[in-house]
């Protein structure tokens, strides 16, 4: 009974805070789109209004990161402490949590007659493109977890406890995810600029540079320092588990870990 509170504890936190970190930032991300396009704003005298358009913006992408990172870190922590089966439901989850957030601005563009047919096609092919490209990181994620969680234990190394240990994992993950964002934007818009164009500008090699600093700092500064921050929070919430060792013997798995699979 004890195992089985603290994996409701776990998906209740993991949950809802992945839900509300994704609502929050696209009710960031709609004030902010409302606040860039209003002229009071724009030409307020008071420098806090003309601020908002930037305050919202940065944000909704800090709750948008902060959704992701939760995500990533509940699965691995899963994985890590209750079994294969739990970090295949964390990931469900935090998919539906990600289609719910879609799923909100949508309505809210159509209640507000904002979207024509066009519109709604580019925003559901913007739609699927993240959400496929989220549910293939965290399918990835949910491998890295595994693949420590063996090593963790079996590993032919001496510090195996720590040089595998969850953290290491989520950053990993994180790791990749932001490589695959620079390596997207390098075949779709960086190379192509470069074989397109001979006299490349000052300015136009600071816009790129200014891309590739914006993934740097999203996905790798943000994020790392999000993730240790919230993995305590799952710790908190569950109270200290003992990692789960795939390879020990199931017959003494229950007795020595009370951990629900």
């Amino acid at each position: 009974m004890a195992s089985l509170r603290k994996t409701k504890k776990f998906y209740l936190c993991s949950i809802c805070s992945t839900f509300l970190f994704t609502l929050i930032g696209k009710i960031l991300f709609i004030f902010y789109r409302a606040a860039v396009s209003d002229i009071m704003i724009a030409g307020a005298s008071s420098f806090f209004l003309r601020a908002l358009p930037y305050i919202s913006n940065f944000g909704a992408q800090l709750f948008s990161r902060a959704a992701f990172v939760a995500a990533v870190c509940s699965i691995i922590y899963a994985v890590s402490f209750f079994g294969r089966k739990t970090g295949g439901k964390s990931l469900l989850y935090s998919m539906l949590c990600l289609l719910a957030g879609e799923a909100a601005l949508f309505l809210y563009n159509v209640t507000q007659n904002v979207v024509g047919s066009a519109s709604i096609k580019a925003w559901a092919l913007s739609a699927l493109t993240e959400i496929l490209f989220s549910g293939v990181v965290w399918g990835l994620t949910f491998w890295i977890g595994y693949w420590y969680a063996v090593k963790r234990f079996h590993a032919v190394h001496t510090q195996r406890l720590k040089k595998f240990a969850p953290l290491r994992a989520v950053l990993l993950s994180l790791g990749i995810t932001c490589a695959l964002h620079i390596m997207i934007l390098s075949v779709n818009k960086v190379i192509p600029f470069f074989m397109a164009y001979q006299n490349i500008t000052g300015k136009e090699v600071l816009d790129i540079l200014y891309d590739y600093g914006y993934y740097i700092f999203w996905h790798l500064g943000i994020s790392f320092l999000i993730a240790p921050v919230y993995l305590k929070i799952l710790e908190k919430t569950t109270g200290r588990l003992r990692p789960k060792d795939y390879r020990a013997d199931p017959s003494q798995e229950n007795t020595k870990k009370g951990e629900i699979l």
